[in-house]
């Protein structure tokens, strides 16, 4: 019986430092996985362009006096962090001190956002462009802009316009401390004025940069998961005996 005993604990502690260490990787994968993610809502029900079926659409049918305004709370606070104006100038103005990547083509004129692709890096630095604020330009920045100039394949400047799908860098500030952040979005067509969002997501870490489109990894709850339903096993097994 004593050998019985001695190697069902020997078992026990085996497994449970197994479980320890499927729960230790599991905390480590939660804590590397701290990305928000949200999508825009659908407002266009049935779709009457292809990009409605996958996002929100904002665009001025070609009227000014249709324009539209988007606000975004990135973090969910309950603060908008940016404000989307759409459009025959479709921009974005970023609210308190919040930032997005972008760049001057003149002194004297409003900022350009910079048009990332998938798996940018967002972070400190955005060389060649720069972090740019309502302070350094209180006009916002340009996401696309179109005047009729007489030429139907002009499709406007800026550069989302005539995209599909692009990723917007943001520097969002959450309690005094830097977070980063990406929006996707498009403006496919630029004539209409404004463009459609997608979905958006933010890395919780202060300070930690974040690729453009990275979303939470699915592996993150099965670890946990399957960490806890180890330990349940392991404590029905010890009361068993």
């Amino acid at each position: 019986m004593s050998v019985t005993h001695h190697n069902g604990w020997s078992g026990w502690r085996g497994l449970s430092l197994a479980s320890a260490l499927l729960l230790a990787a599991g905390m480590v994968a939660f804590a590397q996985g701290t990305i928000v993610y949200n999508r825009m809502p659908l407002n266009i029900v049935p779709p009457q362009f292809p990009w409605d079926a996958e996002g929100y659409r904002a665009i001025a049918d070609g009227n000014p006096n249709n324009a539209e305004s988007v606000f975004v709370d990135i973090n969910g606070d309950g603060q908008n962090d940016y404000h989307f104006i759409c459009g025959m100038d479709f921009g974005v103005l970023c609210l308190g001190e919040n930032k997005a990547a972008g760049y001057f083509l003149t002194p004297w004129e409003r900022a350009s956002a910079r048009a990332l692709p998938a798996d940018a890096v967002i972070g400190p630095s955005m060389s060649p462009v720069a972090w740019v604020g309502n302070q350094d330009s209180p006009s916002g920045l340009m996401l696309s802009s179109w005047r009729d100039i007489g030429d139907p394949s002009f499709m406007g400047i800026g550069e989302f316009a005539g995209l599909a799908s692009a990723y917007l860098g943001l520097q969002l500030q959450v309690e005094g401390r830097t977070h980063y952040a990406w929006l996707r979005l498009g403006a496919p067509l630029a004539p209409l004025g404004g463009g459609w969002f997608y979905d958006y997501a933010y890395e919780t870490r202060p300070d930690i940069q974040i690729l453009a489109g990275a979303v939470p990894e699915p592996s993150t709850w099965a670890l946990l998961v399957g960490g806890g339903v180890l330990i349940v096993c392991l404590k029905r097994r010890r009361n068993e005996r």
